[in-house]
Parts: structure tokens; sequence; C-alpha cells
């Protein structure tokens, strides 16, 4: 009879270490949250400097208005870095004094311009931060942009062009103290 039970249990874990090697293999074990801490002002007001967040990689099915962490190599270091994502393949988007039309409508996402005499840049790739386009995004790519659209010279859009789909990582979804982003 003890025998019995012995080879039960073994039986029960040999099934619970198959299931969990199922679901490891499978998709259900490979979309893991990570803990992202935001280090400046450029996604603010969604999110605030020195907030930690959490983010769920891979990011699964995008749609605009979501904050996304994408790769960034700049020279031989590779940074992640907290976005909007403005526009999917196909979209036409523009931007005027600050605010984002997509596909001709206006978004109502939250943003803040800081210092409007900051306008004009040669680092972006129009001159101008607050009024551009119409940029039509390529089948492969996303444009990604700050809420603080006077940040000069941190990558979004605006300054390194489009962003292949494939360097996305992770959605933004709520802060540690439970607050869901923008």
């Amino acid at each position: 009879m003890r025998g019995r039970l012995v080879a039960r249990g073994a039986l029960w874990m040999v099934i619970a270490a198959l299931v969990i090697a199922g679901a490891w293999s499978t998709r259900l074990g490979t979309r893991w949250p990570s803990i992202y801490y935001m280090t400046g002002p450029s996604m603010e007001p969604a999110i605030g400097a020195e907030v930690y967040f959490l983010a769920w990689s891979p990011p699964g099915e995008l749609h605009r208005g979501d904050l996304v962490i994408f790769r960034f190599v700049d020279e031989d270091t590779e940074y992640h870095v907290l976005r909007r994502l403005a526009g999917l393949p196909g979209d036409t988007v523009r931007m005027e004094e600050g605010v984002v039309f997509v596909n001709g409508s206006a978004r109502p996402w939250p943003h803040q311009v800081l210092v409007p005499e900051v306008d004009r840049t040669e680092l972006a790739l129009t001159f101008q931060l607050f009024t551009w386009g119409p940029w039509v995004v390529p089948a492969d790519s996303v444009l990604l942009l700050a809420d603080t659209r006077d940040m000069v010279g941190w990558p979004d859009s605006r300054f390194i062009g489009f962003v292949p789909r494939e360097d996305v990582l992770a959605r933004a979804t709520r802060t540690l103290r439970g607050r869901r982003l923008l």
C-alpha cells in the first residue's frame, strides 16, 4: 500500500514537472514582467522621473498610445528607452504645436512643453520639434515620441527616425505603486 502511494506521488510530480516545462516553453512561459526605473522627465506627465514601473516582454499586440520600451544603441552602448507609440505601420503622423495627429485625428495623449522657445534644433530630422510632418510609418517600423516635447537629444522618432518593430522590447503597464500608466 505504501509503495503505491509513493508511486502515485512520484507520478504526480512528473506530471507537474511536465506541465511546468510545457508552460515555460510556450508563450505562457515567455511573457514575464520586468521592473524599470525612469531616470528623467522625458515621459512626464505620464510617468515622472525617479519612478519604478512594470513592463511586459515581449510586448504582444501593440496599440497607438502604448508606452513601450525600445532598444536604442548609441555608439557601443545599448539603452532601453521608454516612449509613447504614436504610429503603427501605414499610419500618417504629424505634429502641430506639440499635439500629435494620427491619420488626421488629434490624439488625447498627455504631453508637456517646458521651454516653448526650444522649437528648433539641428539635432531633429526636421529641425522643428513641435510642428512637423506628415510622415508615413513604413511597414516594418513604428513611430515613437517623448511626452515632454522639448527634450532635445534623447531618442525619439523626431531625432532617430522610425524604429524597427523588432527593437520594441516591452510594453509598460503601471507604476509599482499601482498607478496605471496613461
